[in-house]
């Protein structure tokens, strides 16, 4: 959507729309400043005078761009003395570079915390890990359970390590998350595979489409789902980490996709 001129950072102008009703007005740095304290979400809606309607957070980064900082003051205030408004200034300097510090490094190493929480989760379901590699884009994981020899698998994409675009945006991930299970008619199967289409992997799937593919070497039929989920709602910014949340979420997906095999190839 094409937008009027956004109002100036300080201007309190923009009404938003979320779980808690319609909010505001609000300035563009009362809305960052909400956004960094979770007041207000990505996937909350905002307008402004001149706007055809409202639209989300989220789909429209320039919103939050260019916020310098507020203008300063100049000298001490009334009854302070040069020395205490100069240390004061100094102390602002130093707080400021710590914050910006402290969020781009969460922003750099969320993307390991996510990744050995996803791993801890599974194992939480009885899974070992058998294989982890990383390309530097994506996270290779597969877990199989030592008793039934079923296996998960997964590929991780953190999306939003920019740290603009993750104040917007908020934490997110591409997951893919698979099941499978060694079948003893696997030629049958993966011949009955072939004639329904050329290759079991969508390029460019759906959020919630299920695709088949089969190892031919181990003889193992997948099943798998892509899914985009927010790290913000497992990891907070202490990395505190909610592992009976991803937990939950690990066992519904494997769950999901052990019924969709199991009824499909039984």
């Amino acid at each position: 959507m094409s937008l009027p001129e956004l109002p100036a950072p300080d201007t309190e102008a923009i009404h938003v729309h979320g779980a808690a009703g319609q909010l505001g007005p609000f300035s563009r740095r009362d809305i960052q400043d909400k956004l960094d304290a979770g007041d207000v979400k990505p996937e909350d809606h905002f307008w402004f005078d001149g706007m055809d309607g409202w639209i989300t957070i989220a789909s429209h980064p320039p919103l939050l761009e260019g916020l310098e900082l507020p203008e300063a003051p100049t000298g001490p205030e009334p009854g302070e003395s040069q020395d205490d408004y100069l240390d004061s200034v100094f102390g602002d300097l130093v707080q400021a570079s710590w914050d910006y510090f402290n969020a781009h490094a969460f922003s750099s190493h969320v993307d390991e915390v996510f990744l050995g929480s996803v791993i801890t989760s599974t194992l939480d379901q009885g899974y070992a890990l058998i294989d982890l590699t990383s390309d530097g884009t994506h996270h290779y994981l597969r877990f199989e359970d030592l008793e039934d020899h079923s296996r998960v698998i997964y590929r991780l994409t953190h999306l939003t390590s920019d740290l603009t675009q993750a104040r917007v945006l908020g934490q997110r991930a591409k997951v893919v998350v698979g099941y499978g299970e060694k079948m003893k008619n696997f030629a049958k199967v993966w011949k009955a595979l072939q004639a329904e289409w050329k290759s079991g992997y969508l390029r460019t799937p759906e959020p919630g489409t299920i695709t088949v593919d089969g190892d031919m070497q181990s003889g193992y039929i997948y099943v798998q789902i892509d899914m985009y989920w927010s790290i913000d709602e497992y990891i907070g910014a202490d990395y505190d980490i909610d592992y009976a949340k991803l937990t939950l979420h690990v066992g519904a997906c494997v769950h999901a996709l052990r019924k969709y095999l199991r009824g499909r190839f039984a």
